[in-house]
């Protein structure tokens, strides 16, 4: 059973590291305003969330299980270990959320900006008949 549980958290701890790309992906492409891969990272990071979600119950009931026999100092550790790396790439994630946000934000600022400025520059041309315009 622990060699099952050393296993699963070997394969958790990749998957934190990937949700980790897909996170630091989207935080550059909002910065570089490459919308269809803020979409795909996005997606992917979400159906990377499930996963570790689901991978954590499992594992979480993995040491529920546990017999006394294999609840020795080195297992104690290794899963102090994995929950305090669980716990750093949490905080770690939130951070990276809220910058993701803020940059969400100021794209959305720069597009209204540039979307009222064309609108404008629209009504400023409005009442002007350029069919009448003699040469």
């Amino acid at each position: 059973m622990i060699d099952n549980l050393i296993q699963r958290l070997q394969v958790f701890t990749d998957r934190l590291d990937q949700g980790s790309k897909c996170t630091y992906n989207i935080l550059k492409s909002i910065q570089h305003g490459d919308w269809d891969a803020v979409e795909f990272d996005t997606i992917n990071r979400a159906r990377i969330l499930n996963i570790i979600a689901t991978d954590q119950a499992y594992i979480e009931k993995v040491i529920n299980n546990l017999i006394d026999e294999e609840v020795t100092p080195s297992n104690i550790n290794l899963i102090k270990s994995w929950a305090f790396d669980t716990q750093a790439w949490i905080d770690k994630t939130a951070y990276l959320d809220d910058k993701i946000i803020d940059a969400l934000n100021n794209s959305k600022d720069e597009i209204t900006k540039d979307l009222a400025g064309l609108f404008k520059s629209k009504q400023a041309f409005r009442g002007y008949n350029l069919n009448d315009v003699t040469r």
